[in-house]
């Protein structure tokens, strides 16, 4: 197991006098869930969870012959396969450093291990969408010649909103679909002179988590967790960064997790028991059981561009 946490590793705890208001820590909100296909699977029903997904039929406007039934024709799908799996992390603290700390009752630390969990669980959504997702390059690029200019645009939000209309992509109930920008590139996002701030229209709308706003018929939350790399190797943009940002609509991934073992926090306090005789140390945990998955990579897109600086 690992290492137990005492007075000695957690020293900058145990001054003789400490200001007793711990800093804000770096963190991140659980953006890019949000919009997904949310479902608990049922438990005792494996860890595969399988969609049929049909195929569109072709559409047929040649008329009838009079006094025949229509022709009949095959009908195609093809399945979805999403797997659960478990995660979690665990702190092991000593007796001692809960009574001595200045981190009363640990809430410091249990805070730590949630925001652990919530970056952990948004990492997870990202990963996927940057295996799944449609990519798109601004302005027609590719990884080899995009450069910084090649920015998040309105030009470029117009053409993919097409294009998820062209895919029938569906909406969401207010008509919408959602983007996901990151710091680099919601500053190019916001220079844009038709940009609708999300205040001008909470009091009618029911505001995503980190909504910053609307931009030609797509909602914008904002993803402090971003993905971006660096263009080819040897190639004119080998130095330019690249970004990576999201637009999708509604049904176009989901997030999963079990009945009976959702991710959450677990305390198992420092009392006497067989596997802790002495009650030396307790625990503190986050567990759970967890999948994400893209249902339709053309309902996703990847949009791949560079950023001002």
């Amino acid at each position: 197991m690992g290492t137990t946490e005492t007075t000695s590793t957690m020293s900058k705890e145990m001054s003789t006098y400490y200001e007793k208001v711990f800093l804000k820590r770096a963190e991140y909100p659980l953006i890019l869930k949000e919009g997904a296909q949310m479902r608990t699977h049922s438990k005792g029903d494996g860890k595969v969870i399988r969609f049929n997904r049909y195929d569109a039929q072709t559409i047929d406007t040649t008329a009838l012959t009079e006094g025949n039934n229509p022709s009949v024709c095959n009908i195609t799908s093809c399945n979805v396969d999403v797997t659960l799996a478990e995660y979690g992390r665990t702190f092991k603290i000593s007796k001692f450093l809960s009574l001595t700390s200045i981190d009363v009752n640990n809430k410091e630390k249990i805070e730590l291990l949630g925001q652990n969990m919530g970056e952990t669980l948004n990492r997870l959504v990202r990963n996927e969408l940057e295996a799944e997702a449609t990519a798109v390059y601004a302005n027609s690029k590719t990884a080899s010649d995009i450069s910084a200019s090649d920015v998040l645009s309105a030009s470029l939000i117009r053409a993919q909103v097409r294009t998820l209309e062209i895919n029938k992509a569906p909406t969401y109930s207010d008509g919408m679909f959602m983007g996901k920008a990151q710091p680099f590139t919601k500053a190019d996002l916001l220079n844009d002179s038709t940009w609708i701030n999300a205040k001008s229209y909470s009091d009618v709308k029911d505001l995503y988590k980190g909504e910053m706003g609307e931009l030609y018929q797509v909602r914008w939350l904002n993803n402090i967790d971003g993905y971006s790399t660096t263009g080819a190797a040897g190639t004119t943009s080998s130095d330019v960064n690249i970004y990576s940002n999201y637009i999708h609509g509604s049904d176009a991934f989901g997030c999963y997790d079990l009945s009976g073992d959702m991710p959450r926090l677990y305390i198992v306090p420092n009392s006497p028991d067989s596997g802790n005789p002495a009650g030396r140390v307790s625990y503190a945990s986050w567990a759970g059981s967890y999948a994400v998955q893209v249902l339709n990579p053309n309902w996703v897109l990847r949009l791949l561009t560079g950023a001002t600086a």
